[in-house]
């Protein structure tokens, strides 16, 4: 399940930083959890404790509830995953300068691409929505992604998939908005989240075939749209799934 979950580069990036298991993103049975040491994480101990004991909490629940047994494995990685995103968002609450985005200014010849996504954790399945404004003309799109891990990783499929999209149309300069704001900041610094290097290195990418393009925070209030999209697409999936075969 955990392999199903990461989402290899569509561009071909390596995965080094899909493993959550070492800084080069190598894994083996001597730098995973049978060495019975714990990776190196980029978090102290003491910060990822309570993020252990609350995955050993949710393992048990699928124990009983569900008769699934979660491995030692991936507790652990689950952990570190949540440790690390919850560190890197308290890091933008304590500059929420960065945070504040001026009403949108759009040049005549530009679109205005806005994504959310909206994520089911226990089917680990996330609707992916998206807007485009361009001249008075809006389109609205959304898609299913099935195996995504975290709602980080569903927001960052989302961006990829709008901008494959507004590539197939034709469209040449592209302003980016989302309310994920570690996203964004992830996307503007280059910088590398665990988990994510595939797709982030596919939105670098294809970012490079428009002739200009920027990523930009909105508030969860202003992204009103995408995220009805998301939600409706994957209630819908749900509704489906859920649904008795018919004979």
């Amino acid at each position: 399940q955990r392999i199903l979950a990461i989402k290899p580069s569509l561009t071909g990036a390596p995965d080094k930083l899909s493993w959550l298991s070492t800084d080069t993103g190598e894994y083996s049975t001597k730098t995973g959890y049978a060495a019975k040491t714990l990776p190196p994480t980029g978090v102290s101990i003491g910060a990822l404790a309570p993020w252990i004991v609350w995955q050993l909490w949710l393992a048990r629940n699928k124990l009983v509830f569900e008769d699934k047994i979660i491995t030692i494995e991936e507790v652990v990685s689950k952990a570190v995953a949540s440790a690390r995103e919850w560190i890197t968002s308290q890091d933008q609450l304590t500059q929420p300068t960065r945070l504040i985005a001026p009403p949108t200014m759009l040049q005549a010849d530009y679109v205005l691409l806005r994504t959310d996504a909206a994520w089911n954790e226990s089917l680990q399945l996330a609707g992916l929505g998206w807007t485009t404004k361009r001249q008075g003309r809006d389109s609205s799109f959304s898609s299913i992604a099935h195996h995504v891990a975290t709602p980080l990783a569903a927001e960052g499929l989302a961006l990829r998939e709008a901008l494959l999209k507004c590539r197939d149309m034709g469209l040449s300069k592209i302003r980016c908005e989302s309310d994920s704001a570690i996203l964004i900041k992830a996307i503007n610094a280059n910088s590398p989240l665990v988990g994510l290097y595939g797709i982030l290195a596919d939105i670098n990418s294809i970012a490079s075939s428009f002739e200009s393009i920027s990523f930009n925070w909105i508030s969860r209030e202003r992204n009103g749209k995408a995220d009805g999209l998301a939600k409706n697409v994957l209630s819908s999936e749900l509704a489906i799934m859920a649904a008795p075969n018919s004979v």
